[in-house]
């Protein structure tokens, strides 16, 4: 019923003959139903490349069909007003390749997972550890105490101990990459302004802290 309801509406738009611009589109058409098994966004790149007198028209239509699947089944995606916000084929499929770029580099990637292993690389050594670590680097970047690149972060004079003694060239391991990944996708696990990992308390107070049960250390995670 939903993709007949999809299709009577796309039908209606090319026998009315309008050529609405992509940005009027969305106040003649208010779709009502989608297809769940659709990938809406890649409908919209095709009929935006593949072109044709009604591809804004019909993209508008995608796009609010895939807005209207993302409030029905709660995904956790953002919904997208690309066709309100641009009048041409070529500045939306811009906007969503845009988008579609991760906020990070595979140099940040390849950085964190490296310090993270050296740091906490023990294979007993927990998930939310490995987690807490990499906050730290990614608190210290949203800082103005401190640099402003994971790179910049992790190389800063005096600070991280594997940048010195070697052990940041190890090859990480898949479980600390994808906890790396992890936090580069969805953000630091603990407040702002936990930027302390240490041996020893320093800062203003502990925010949480891990004994290794193996080799008997501790680590202490530390309010600025």
């Amino acid at each position: 019923m939903k993709r007949l309801l999809a299709f009577a509406l796309v039908c209606l738009l090319l026998l009315s003959g309008t050529a609405a611009s992509a940005a009027g589109v969305s106040d003649h058409i208010q779709v009502t139903g989608y297809d769940p098994d659709v990938d809406y966004t890649a409908a919209i790149q095709r009929t935006l490349k593949d072109g044709g007198s009604y591809a804004l028209q019909v993209g508008a239509i995608y796009e609010q069909q895939r807005n209207l699947k993302i409030r029905d089944l709660d995904l956790e995606l953002e919904e997208t007003h690309f066709f309100e916000q641009y009048s041409s084929a070529k500045e939306i499929l811009q906007a969503i390749e845009e988008a579609q770029k991760p906020a990070y580099t595979e140099e940040d990637l390849d950085l964190l997972a490296r310090v993270i292993y050296a740091e906490v690389g023990c294979t007993w050594i927990p998930d939310w550890v490995q987690r807490m670590v990499g906050s730290v680097v990614l608190n210290r970047v949203n800082s103005s105490y401190y640099p402003d690149t994971i790179r910049e972060v992790i190389y800063q004079p005096g600070q991280y101990a594997p940048t010195w003694d070697g052990s940041i060239h190890k090859t990480p391991d898949a479980r600390t990459i994808e906890n790396a990944r992890y936090l580069l996708e969805n953000g630091s696990i603990c407040p702002e302004n936990v930027v302390g990992q240490n041996s020893i308390i320093t800062g203003s107070g502990v925010y949480t802290s891990y004994r290794d049960p193996v080799l008997h250390t501790t680590v202490y995670f530390c309010y600025l």
